[in-house]
Formats: structure tokens, sequence, C-alpha cells
């Protein structure tokens, strides 16, 4: 092997080493809510389960001015909320 080959992977090997821990290290950070991804990130660990009854929270209607409770809307049949963009 070249004197510059093993002087690349003596400086490579380290460095991609290094690079690979900060970046599991930010990640777990980011995953244990130490680093906040943006302002709005505002994620903490719950108490619902898999099965718990949505909270009973109001909505404003797009067609009425009174705002809608969840449990008037799932009282009667399944109810699916969807957040995202349509875009």
């Amino acid at each position: 092997m070249s004197s510059k080959l093993k002087l690349a992977l003596k400086i490579a090997i380290p460095t991609v080493g290094i690079l690979a821990a900060g970046g599991w290290g930010y990640r777990q950070g980011m995953v244990y809510g130490l680093i906040r991804y943006n302002e709005y990130d505002i994620r903490s660990e719950g108490i619902l389960q898999v099965g718990d009854l949505a909270p009973d929270i109001e909505l404003a209607s797009l067609a009425t001015e009174t705002p809608v409770r969840i449990s008037d809307l799932y009282a009667l049949k399944p109810l699916v909320l969807v957040f995202g963009s349509y875009t």
C-alpha cells in the first residue's frame, strides 16, 4: 500500500467514526426531547394508550359559527381526524 493511501485511511476512518457517533447522538437527543427539531416541536410523552378514547375537545366548524365537540361526532359513527397537507 502506498503511503498516501495509508494516510488517507488514517484520516478517513476516524472521521467517519466521529461523524457516525455525532449523528447517532443527535438522533438520540431528538428522540428523548433534548434537541428540538424546530421551534414549534412540542412533542412530549403522553398518557394516552392504544384503545383509549380520544380526548373530548372542541373544534371550530367551517360550516357553522358554533364549535363542535368531538364526543358529539363519534357518538353517532366512527370518526377519523386527519392532520396533514393536501397541497
